[in-house]
């Protein structure tokens, strides 16, 4: 006979046993359910993810971290595909970019240039040379005497030489044919550093530039230029060359580049004729000097005796609005050049004739005078940092 204890009287006997068999039940609920748990490696509860999670609206605190997110595929973003560009230009382009060395009399000049053949020859800027009787070039870790072709202060152009067996080169591109917001890619030796790359826009196309006029058009840039990267190449999105980068500005937020259609044709006129072959028309141009800024009015200053200029109908005090293809033309060509005299425009027409070598135009008018009195940089070349 089972005994209860604590048990007062034998009616309540049916009650208490109901109670007693639903009390071991739950308890074998509980203890199976923990035995469960513990035989999981993670909690049910702690792989809910944020979207499993409701709180009410204007609730103040954060919902429950997600999981963590897998890397973003390479290339997918923005960012991503820009810097792969840049990076494929720069590997593309770096084998032909060189550091250029020179000597102009007692200042050490260092810039950059790339080859534009097999056979060694380099393009780069005036400014890297100067009037340098040789130079020396930096290919690979190496050093290469170099022989220089031929320089033209007039387009800030110079051509060099080294004998290093067959050479990487870069192809010409389209400068001329750029606009306003294309990208371009810069290569070039900053200080005594490696090669390294620049991204930037074009800004612009200008004949002058403060109280300097250009010998042709030349594109400008929002890309920075540290010393040592005058005379680098600037290459489109194909990797190829558009311009030869001339001059920084902005103290180096950016930067001109003589288009490579220009370089081009005086590199040519060098390697062929051992000099520039330049056409001639003997106009002189001022700007208005009561409006320094950007942009001003340019207009005839002079017509040089006996050029073709003085025959062609201009005259002193025309403000010049264009003059079609001059830096490109050759001996014996028409150039039409548009004027505003008296509130009307008129066009004239000068028949190119050679360039004097006595020629008061062959030297580009100082961007900067110098203080000293003496002739200003034309290029603005840096010191090597040795």
């Amino acid at each position: 006979m089972v005994r209860w204890p604590m048990i007062p009287s034998s009616r309540s006997k049916p009650f208490f046993l109901v109670l007693s068999l639903l009390g071991v039940g739950l308890l074998g609920l509980v203890l199976g359910r923990y035995l469960y748990l513990t035989k999981q490696k993670t909690p049910s509860w702690a792989v809910v993810s944020h979207r499993d999670i409701r709180t009410p609206a204007g609730n103040a605190f954060p919902q429950a971290p997600s999981a963590p997110v897998q890397p973003m595929a390479a290339g997918s973003g923005v960012f991503d595909r820009i810097a792969a560009e840049v990076s494929g230009v720069y590997e593309q382009a770096a084998p032909a970019v060189v550091r250029v060395h020179a000597s102009d009399g007692p200042e050490q000049l260092a810039g950059s240039g790339f080859f534009i053949d097999g056979q060694g020859t380099i393009l780069t800027a005036y400014a890297v040379v100067g009037q340098a009787e040789g130079a020396s070039v930096d290919v690979n870790g190496r050093s290469f005497p170099a022989k220089i072709l031929g320089r033209d202060p007039r387009s800030g152009v110079a051509v060099l030489k080294i004998d290093a067996g067959k050479t990487p080169f870069l192809d010409f591109g389209e400068g001329l044919r750029l606009r306003p917001a294309s990208a371009v890619v810069s290569v070039a030796f900053p200080y005594d550093l490696k090669a390294e790359p620049t991204f930037g826009l074009v800004a612009g196309f200008d004949v002058k530039y403060l109280t300097r006029f250009f010998a042709t058009t030349h594109l400008r840039a929002n890309l920075p230029i540290k010393p040592g990267q005058i005379g680098g190449p600037l290459l489109d999105s194909h990797g190829k060359v558009v311009g030869v980068l001339m001059l920084e500005i902005d103290e180096g937020k950016a930067c001109y580049a003589l288009p490579i259609e220009a370089a081009g044709k005086v590199a040519t006129d060098i390697v062929k004729y051992g000099e520039p072959k330049h056409g001639w028309m003997g106009v002189g141009v001022m700007p208005d000097r009561s409006r320094p800024e950007r942009g001003a009015p340019v207009f005839v200053d002079r017509l040089y005796k006996g050029t073709p200029a003085e025959r062609s109908g201009l005259k002193a005090g025309d403000e010049v609005i264009s003059i079609g293809g001059a830096f490109f033309s050759v001996v014996g060509e028409k150039v039409p050049v548009k004027v505003r005299r008296d509130g009307k425009e008129e066009v004239f027409t000068i028949i190119v004739s050679a360039r004097p070598d006595s020629s008061r135009m062959v030297e580009p008018a100082p961007l900067f005078p110098n203080p000293s009195g003496g002739p200003a940089n034309q290029g603005m070349p840096v010191k090597a940092n040795r």
